[in-house]
């Protein structure tokens, strides 16, 4: 467990903020930064924050990353401190990493569930008010505990290959006649909570973190014919033959760039990587937020190319305003979330994999000042800085409704 200060206004005699356990479905430092790394550092303004590490809803598998996950699991679990953090604790938060057995049925639900509560202890015995907001719907009862619930459903989870959907399906069974409010990041995840019960569903899209990305976007004059994919790299999510396409398309035209992290849960990306760099692409690694915005900054276009499958159509990508907050234009496949905004904003087009092709030459040549100074304005609404605001405005609400002081 990592501490850190208390928040500001506690400091300065507001009286005590809510305590807030936040269940994660990733680490606190996985290579790339989700929403709930975001979400955990604007709550953590304002109010005292334990973010729990993920419990393992996808069952491990023999593969080296996953190994080296589960055994740097243990470490933080039995206190290990040796290793540097990736991303910084947020004030006034610190981190959790439970040691409990990644599967989650009924032979190993007494024994995860003792576990679970003695990592949680210091939040269980907490001055009230306690607050539960979790982005995974497997909870073990911890929202007996809670004086409001907030289930934050990023993903359709159970879609997921190697996610155990019985017990996703089971938890959200349980957390839908306790949670105060169930936010959504797209349209179908929305549908999804609706149909599985729950009474009050708020949509709130995925943002991201406009601000560092625009402060990196470069001139018209300092652009080249880049086309830049970030993101996990992971066969289950990606369109491979239209990688490809673009890849192909490009050579003596320009370059096909990715970042971001090999086989993140979704099986080996090593074959596919070969290929694409026998192509003309080039990987970039696993790159900070900084570093990703000073590539992006550069580039032309932004690339969003996810396969669509079950899975895939409840996904908000983050990465869309983070394409448009560089200056880029954005180019997806036609994710529900990215169709349903490109109609409103010129810069971005969702489309079949033959017509994305096609729009490359257009997109890799040259552009104004003005062109790049509109993307980045289209972003400028989306980014943490106001949807920080709306959840702890969201939080205070529900605090109220259940008779407590907000924060």
């Amino acid at each position: 467990m990592v501490t850190a200060s208390v928040p500001e206004h506690t400091r300065l005699g507001e009286g005590p903020p809510a305590n807030v356990l936040m269940l994660g479905t990733a680490e606190w430092d996985s290579p790339i930064a989700t929403n709930q790394h975001y979400v955990a550092r604007e709550l953590a303004r304002t109010t005292n924050v334990t973010f729990v590490e993920s419990l393992g809803l996808r069952r491990p598998t023999l593969r080296r990353d996953d190994v080296v996950r589960m055994a740097s699991r243990v470490r933080r679990a039995m206190g290990d401190r040796e290793t540097p953090a990736h991303r910084p604790r947020p004030a006034g938060a610190h981190i959790v990493s439970p040691l409990v057995l990644p599967v989650h049925r009924t032979p190993t639900r007494p024994l995860n569930r003792a576990l679970l509560r003695r990592a949680t202890g210091a939040w269980l015995t907490s001055q009230r008010p306690r607050v539960l907001w979790t982005f995974t719907p497997v909870t073990y009862g911890l929202e007996a505990a809670a004086d409001v619930v907030i289930y934050h459903c990023v993903d359709l989870l159970a879609t997921f290959p190697g996610v155990d959907g019985v017990a996703v399906a089971r938890g959200e069974r349980s957390l839908s006649s306790r949670t105060a409010v169930a936010i959504a990041t797209s349209t179908a995840v929305q549908d999804h909570l609706v149909a599985a019960g729950f009474p009050r569903v708020e949509l709130l899209p995925n943002v991201a973190d406009v601000s560092v990305f625009a402060a990196a976007s470069r001139p018209a004059a300092e652009r080249r014919p880049a086309v830049l994919f970030s993101g996990n790299l992971t066969v289950h999510k990606l369109d491979l033959p239209l990688l490809e396409s673009i890849a192909i398309a490009l050579r003596g035209h320009g370059e096909l760039l990715l970042a971001g992290p090999l086989a993140a849960g979704g099986g080996s990306f090593d074959a596919e990587l070969r290929r694409l760099e026998k192509l003309g692409a080039r990987h970039l690694g696993v790159l900070t937020p900084a570093q990703l915005a000073e590539v992006a900054g550069t580039c032309a276009v932004g690339l969003i190319p996810y396969a669509i499958n079950d899975y895939t159509r409840g996904v908000s990508p983050l990465k869309c305003f983070e394409y448009l907050s560089s200056g880029l234009a954005v180019l997806s496949t036609g994710l529900p979330a990215v169709t349903e905004l490109a109609r409103t904003n010129p810069h971005v087009t969702a489309a079949e994999a033959g017509d994305l092709v096609a729009r490359l030459p257009e997109l890799l040549g040259p552009v104004s000042d003005t062109v790049l100074g509109d993307r980045m304005a289209s972003a400028a609404e989306h980014g943490w800085e106001g949807r920080g605001a709306v959840l702890r405005e969201l939080l205070d609400t529900e605090l109220t409704r259940q008779g407590h002081e907000p924060r």
